[in-house]
């Protein structure tokens, strides 16, 4: 039951002919030209490398601390005057001997150090190769590993803190202790098979059913949290719904503030659907407009509502659009049903028209909450805005406190955890052998492992880091 994390060791793209784990350098700043450039280098001959790059002993000056040098190639010609910053190993990113050298940022200087670099033994470093290294290390756990990798692409502020609240070990924190919890029962599972000639049991079925019924509850907050958490990382796709020349479109235009999509007045303008990107409460929200629900005689407008009714169906959130100025008509009813077992709002547009009471038809009885407004004026967009914002986005302390699960890796392993957790309890109600729940038991804590990656799979790795960028 002693499970370890991997420590360091050289993947087939690191490893030297004698097996040794050789130095990587890459740039660790975008390419493109700017102030200051800065090549990374990481592994055991960092530090001669870099010595031999700047003349800067690295025993001389002191760690953490950049000094001024002169950066030179493989046969002493200089190539340009810089900093060079030294970080022994086991306190670097990567957990090995890491030095940057910062540069002029002109993409040919960068070019020729890193050239430089590989000249005197370094090798090219592959996409997330530094990352991978902090991970095999025990720098970090998987989970940070994935969230350093969503902090530099997050899109909005609170998808970057909730990256930075993943990365400070927010998924570890809530993960560990539940994964301590199984092991400690899984030990006494074993004790109890392993004494079993013994008159006194350690454990019974009915007491392994009932801590088994509360490490579930755990695993169900945890799935729970990944309908909020994935939204900060992946965004969320609202759709606006409705019957033809009901405002579908111009509100498209009035929640992004811009010239979208064609508004006539004549029905079935959209016979595609259209989409533009906002940013909610840190939420990112892919808007789409779809074409007006009905059925169709021209087969273009036709293939346009088959694949409205695809986006629907797929939709974190769905605005059904009535046209508030007439009466609720059989066909709105129709369209309604099609969204109305999905998560929805309904909206009453044309508020700057007088309005008929019909539309009350569609407040109460069960319906979600009507919000009138006019997409023409703006009247009432504030209104839908913070109920779009209550219905998709958790409160941005909420996240930073929680740290919900973000990914669908993470999900699959929770969800894994929690069927073979099912499965024990189910065995224990129905007086199996402890073997049997042992065996449960025990694949719901490797489960865990593989989350934070004390038990990492080699094609795990290299799905997880070839989606970073080269030098991080």
């Amino acid at each position: 039951m002693d499970d370890q994390r991997p420590r360091a060791r050289a993947t087939k793209r690191g490893e030297a002919d004698d097996g040794d784990v050789t130095t990587i350098v890459a740039p660790a700043t975008p390419a493109g030209s700017g102030a200051v450039s800065i090549l990374r280098l990481s592994g055991p001959e960092t530090f001669p490398i870099a010595c031999r790059m700047t003349g800067v002993n690295p025993s001389h000056v002191p760690s953490r601390a950049l000094t001024r040098c002169t950066v030179r190639d493989g046969r002493g010609e200089e190539i340009d005057s810089g900093l060079v910053v030294f970080f022994p190993a086991p306190r670097s990113f990567t957990g090995e001997d890491v030095a940057e050298i910062h540069l002029h940022g002109n993409p040919v200087l960068v070019e020729w150090a890193a050239a430089a670099a590989c000249a005197l033994g370094a090798v090219p470093a592959a996409p997330g190769e530094f990352s991978r290294r902090a991970f095999l290390n025990g720098k970090m756990d998987l989970t940070q590993a994935e969230a350093l990798a969503d902090l530099i692409t997050a899109k909005t502020d609170g998808a970057a803190r909730a990256a930075l609240r993943q990365l400070r070990g927010g998924i570890r924190e809530a993960i560990s202790p539940l994964r301590g919890q199984i092991v400690s029962l899984l030990t006494l599972l074993e004790a109890s098979i392993d004494f079993s000639d013994d008159d006194i049991p350690l454990v019974s079925n009915d007491q392994v059913k009932e801590r088994v019924s509360e490490l579930r509850k755990k695993t169900g907050r945890c799935l729970e949290s990944y309908a909020r958490g994935h939204r900060y990382r992946d965004g969320a796709t609202v759709a606006i719904a409705g019957v033809a020349n009901v405002g579908k479109s111009r509100l498209l235009n009035r929640l992004l503030g811009e010239e979208r999509a064609i508004v006539t007045e004549i029905p079935g303008t959209t016979r595609d659907y259209l989409s533009g990107e906002i940013s909610l409460s840190g939420v990112p929200l892919r808007l789409v407009d779809t074409a007006g629900l009905r059925e169709a005689e021209d087969p273009v407008e036709r293939e346009g509502v088959r694949r409205s009714r695809e986006i629907i169906a797929g939709a974190d959130l769905t605005l059904f659009v009535l046209d508030g100025s007439r009466p609720v008509h059989e066909g709105d009813l129709e369209a309604y049903r099609e969204v109305a077992d999905r998560p929805h709002l309904v909206l009453l547009n044309k508020q700057d028209l007088p309005a008929v009471e019909e539309g009350a038809l569609f407040r109460g009885s069960g319906r979600k909450a009507t919000v009138s407004v006019s997409a023409k004026t703006g009247e009432g967009v504030g209104a839908l805005l913070r109920a779009i914002a209550r219905d998709l986005g958790p409160e941005e302390d909420a996240i930073m406190a929680e740290a919900p699960l973000t990914r669908l890796r993470h999900l699959e392993a929770v969800r894994k955890a929690d069927v073979a957790l099912g499965r024990a309890q189910e065995a224990a109600g129905r007086d199996l052998s402890l073997e049997f729940l042992a065996a449960d038991i025990r694949e719901a804590a490797q489960a865990l492992a593989e989350l934070t990656g004390e038990i990492a799979p080699e094609e795990v790795l290299s799905a997880i880091f070839r989606s970073f960028c080269i030098g991080k």
